[in-house]
């Protein structure tokens, strides 16, 4: 699954590149304002400067992320020039499953919390709680994990929600997990290797673009397996 999905965008580099431009840059431009504005950043507080940040970046990502999920699973390909990004009800539902899943994430995460706080000793959970923090989200990273099949099914604009993406995951849930989780956390930690102490502007900017770019192998890995998963139901 991981080779197929480094072998599809590197065997059509030409078309992701033409089809990315344009999504990829504004997705790399949103992470660099957030690194050069990092101070300023961190003082965002509030609940709906919170959810606007979020949004932001959720609606920047859907247009990027669909673009892949089409590019992989219908074969897409731009006819002339560099295309410019389209709005429609298609990546209106995908930026919606964004903000649920990750609402769920949240709330999955905390009632484990919450539950790890009552049945454990007060004192060994409050010296221990990075640890116990960390296995809280083992169940919420598998359960986004399983409903994640629901952003390719969107992006080809296939009709289908959480129900049914938890349905076809069925028994591929941890398979997804290293697929959703464990092989983004993997490439981040390579590529940051690549950063250095007090790094040029220069430095900043190809590194939060080729970084960027990385999303696209996660991205098409997620629809290699919607794929092999999901792909042939009717």
């Amino acid at each position: 699954m991981v080779q197929e999905a480094l072998l599809i965008p590197w065997q059509r580099r030409a078309d992701f590149v033409r089809a990315l431009a344009v999504p990829l840059a504004l997705l790399a431009g949103f992470y660099l304002a957030w690194y050069l504005l990092d101070e300023p950043a961190r003082q965002i507080t509030g609940w709906t400067a919170v959810f606007l940040c979020w949004l932001a970046f959720a609606i920047l990502f859907a247009l990027f992320a669909v673009t892949v999920h089409r590019l992989v699973l219908l074969d897409s390909r731009p006819l002339r020039g560099i295309p410019l990004p389209a709005w429609s009800m298609r990546e209106a539902r995908f930026v919606l499953f964004i903000l649920l899943i990750w609402a769920i994430y949240l709330a999955v995460w905390w009632v484990v919390l919450l539950i790890a706080g009552n049945l454990l000793p007060r004192g060994w959970f409050e010296s221990s709680l990075q640890p116990v923090e960390i296995a809280a989200r083992l169940p919420a990273l598998y359960i986004i994990a399983r409903l994640s099949l629901v952003f390719p099914a969107t992006a080809i604009d296939r009709n289908a929600g959480l129900k049914w993406a938890w349905r076809a995951s069925r028994g591929n849930g941890w398979r997804l997990v290293v697929v959703v989780t464990v092989l983004p956390w993997i490439v981040s930690q390579l590529f940051g290797l690549l950063y250095r102490d007090e790094p040029s502007t220069a430095e900043v900017v190809l590194l939060t673009v080729v970084g960027t770019a990385l999303f696209a192998l996660e991205i098409a890995a997620l629809s290699v397996a919607y794929r092999e998963l999901a792909g042939n139901e009717p």
